[in-house]
């Protein structure tokens, strides 16, 4: 039996972790740092995967932790970085590899931020030599080609730049929510059809403009005529520059005799040479003229041509008449067909208004007419070409026709026009003109000549064009967009959190750390919760006595308990703490907290979660910190990293840090086994401890922490890492990639 667990499976458990953390009724997750002591060997090793090395060693290893919050966990995808000359795969709903092939892209835009593009369409796997942007398409954007290598790309998403900064690595990129590209997917959409095979004789095609409109008050009835247009490769250099206008006549002229592109002998050709002036060059061997209906970097499409346009292929370069703009010509297509003499040779095709007024608009061609110099279209539908108020298209309105694209599947509304290689007269691409929607499964046809018929010896015979062979590509459940982490193959999840200098005196900024990792749910172990509006279970009022010793307190609205270990006035002591208490000076229905033996109620005011103020629970310092340390011996002191042992109890650890100061005398330990003693203030002797490094000896007269209890909630991720040396001058960035 064959089994599969699908990539879905992959994003599913993927999801479910980030909801695990982003969702109202969270677990709540710590990024941690420990290991200050180098691993055996001097070699960062893979973590040993049994209890031992997952769960006792990194917690007694570990030196701090922060909180991870929404904004510091996103689903990745492969850092696809959008490169020229990368031959890019495209979507298609029957590609089983597609996850492991480059089908998207991330770019870089103008204003530092980046944005993702899936590829739909690849020019027949053509190198992409023209970067999509977000500048030149919109989240609705039906069909969004770019001009020079004929790519389809779907915009995606976007990110800030602080974004990419927080969690890109050299092989992750996140993903952003991007509300308006989701809520404009469609599902069933059809945006691409592939061509297998373009088949032969495809011949009725022709383009022009449009000659009249509404004809004997037949808004449907459209007069046409050919126009001669051409496309135009274009290159520069030193001699030339400038941006071509859309609309604007061009003047075509070939080299002078003396070598030069732009000037006789008199006329300085470049900007190096004195009296250089781009509006003073002499263009006096004009050979032909047109007009620019569409323009880029590489290449130009002209209308309206003149004059002995297509004598020559090189040694020929183009100025625009408003612009100046100039450029050499590498190479030029004539993009030409004339309108048939013969009635009904258009019947069946599909007229399409390519640019200017009504752009898009696309009908099925009724009745082809030819009456003396007229050719006259009766368009199936006016939908498109005419509104209520009026005629959409004029004389600047530029159409094709072309081969009938028939699709049919379970969906509704998708249309299509086949684009012919009139050359050899067979199918180059396929056009989407309208998307429709509610698609699983389509076919489409492309049917050419339908209103073409020649005389045989045997009578009147159809030409008609078919052979065409053309795959509908079906998008992705809910629509290009609508789920970029199942849709872009996701099964990782990003994790970034900041470690800035001590965290406002929270966490060292001191020694090193050489293994990080997730701890989920664990428990604190010492709240000091300050109350205010205390009341008995009978609505008295009361003080923080009222509450009972080891009775559970819970918060009402965050879900945060703990158990009571002692209790004042104004104060109460909680251990295993879980969940985030809330702070709130409002009234007793508002985020309280109750005993649930004593049924005590109250709220918080302000609490700290360690021996230090401001402490939080946004942070945790897992060290057991000695205060009160006093040296016995002057010609030794502690040092850092060694191991500390106190025989009277038999407890030992790791010096993390030495703190000596004069308010504070604090010996932080990591690795703690037994249970530290300390000396009350007036006593003599009694729990010392030493050095077994430096043979220093001393004594502490009192403890604090860990924040954490040990061995409390799951340790889901550990990474070895080399040593990474703390300051309190800078910010450590602690990026983790989970993979699913």
């Amino acid at each position: 039996m064959g089994k599969l667990v699908t990539s879905n499976f992959n994003s599913h458990n993927a999801k479910q972790f980030v909801e695990s953390i982003t969702e109202s009724a969270n677990s709540i997750y710590y990024v941690f740092i420990g290991k200050h002591i180098d691993f055996d060997g001097g070699i960062t090793p893979t973590q040993n995967n049994s209890p031992e090395g997952t769960f006792y060693e990194p917690y007694r290893d570990m030196i701090y932790g922060k909180h991870v919050t929404d904004s510091d966990i996103k689903h990745m995808i492969a850092n696809n970085a959008w490169t020229s000359g990368t031959v890019y795969a495209q979507y298609d709903h029957r590609d089983g590899d597609l996850k492991n092939k480059q089908f998207f892209a991330h770019v870089e835009e103008a204003n530092g931020d980046f944005s993702v593009f899936k590829c739909l369409g690849n020019n027949k796997g053509a190198p992409s030599t023209e970067p999509p942007s977000a500048s030149q398409t919109s989240p609705d954007d039906e069909i969004y080609i770019t001009t020079a290598d004929k790519y389809q790309w779907k915009l995606m998403y976007e990110v800030p730049l602080a974004t990419y900064n927080k969690f890109s690595t050299a092989k992750k990129f996140p993903i952003v929510d991007h509300a308006n590209v989701s809520g404009n997917a469609v599902s069933g959409a059809i945006d691409f059809v592939t061509v297998n095979d373009g088949g032969v004789r495809y011949n009725s095609v022709a383009n022009g403009v449009i000659k009249a409109t509404n004809i004997g008050g037949e808004p449907r009835m459209i007069e046409i005529e050919s126009l001669v247009s051409a496309n135009l490769t274009i290159t520069s250099n030193s001699t030339v520059s400038g941006t071509f206008a859309s609309a604007e006549p061009i003047e075509l002229a070939g080299k002078f005799a003396n070598g030069d592109l732009l000037d006789s002998n008199n006329q300085p050709s470049t900007t190096s040479r004195a009296g250089y002036d781009a509006s003073a060059r002499p263009f006096t061997n004009v050979v032909a003229t047109a007009v620019v209906v569409e323009s880029n970097t590489t290449h130009l499409r002209t209308v309206d041509i003149s004059g002995n346009f297509f004598i020559n292929k090189s040694n020929v370069i183009v100025r625009g008449s408003t612009s100046n703009a100039t450029a050499i010509i590498s190479d030029r297509v004539s993009d030409t067909s004339s309108v048939s003499s013969n009635n009904q040779f258009y019947k069946g095709s599909t007229f399409y208004i390519a640019s200017g007024p009504g752009a898009g608009a696309a009908s099925q061609i009724e009745d082809y007419i030819v009456t003396g110099s007229a050719r006259r279209v009766l368009l199936a539908n006016s939908t498109g070409f005419s509104n209520s108020s009026g005629m959409i298209i004029d004389s600047t309105s530029r159409f094709e026709i072309s081969p009938t694209v028939t699709i049919t599947g379970d969906g509704a509304g998708a249309e299509a026009r086949a684009i012919v290689n009139t050359a050899i007269g067979a199918v180059d691409t396929i056009e989407v003109t309208k998307r429709g929607s509610g698609y699983t499964h389509a076919n489409a046809t492309v049917v050419g000549n339908t209103g073409i018929v020649v005389i045989e010896s045997d009578g009147l015979a159809n030409t008609r064009a078919d052979t065409a062979n053309v795959t509908v590509i079906i998008g992705p459940k809910g629509g290009h967009g609508s789920d970029p982490i199942n849709e872009l193959y996701s099964d990782t999840v990003g994790i970034s959190v900041d470690f800035a200098n001590s965290q406002g005196g929270q966490i060292p900024a001191t020694n090193d750390f050489r293994q990080i990792g997730i701890l989920k749910d664990p428990l604190f172990s010492n709240v000091v919760i300050t109350l205010a509006n205390t009341t008995t279970s009978g609505g008295a009022t009361a003080t923080g006595t009222a509450f009972q010793d080891e009775e559970v307190v819970t918060q009402n609205t965050s879900g945060a308990f703990g158990v009571v270990t002692s209790r004042g006035a104004g104060t109460i002591n909680l251990s295993n703490v879980y969940g985030q208490f809330v702070t709130t000076t409002d009234a007793n229905t508002t985020h309280n907290i109750k005993g649930g033996t004593s049924l005590t109620v109250s709220t918080i005011s302000d609490f700290q979660t360690n021996e230090r103020g401001s402490s939080s629970f946004t942070q945790f310092d897992q060290r057991l910190r000695l205060t009160g340390l006093q040296v016995s011996t002057s010609e030794a002191d502690f040092q850092v990293d060694e191991v500390v042992n106190q025989p009277e109890t038999g407890a030992t650890g790791r010096v993390h840090t030495i703190n000596t100061t004069a308010t504070a005398n604090v010996l932080s330990l990591t690795n703690v086994k037994g249970n530290w003693g300390t000396r009350d203030t007036g006593e003599t002797d009694g729990n010392e401890f030493d050095g077994a490094d430096s043979k220093a000896s001393g004594h502490v007269t009192g403890k604090a922490g860990p924040d954490i209890v040990p061995h409390t909630g799951e340790i889901i991720y550990i990474e070895n890492i080399n040593a990474i040396t703390r300051d309190d001058d800078q910010t450590e960035r602690i990026k983790l990639m989970i993979e699913f």
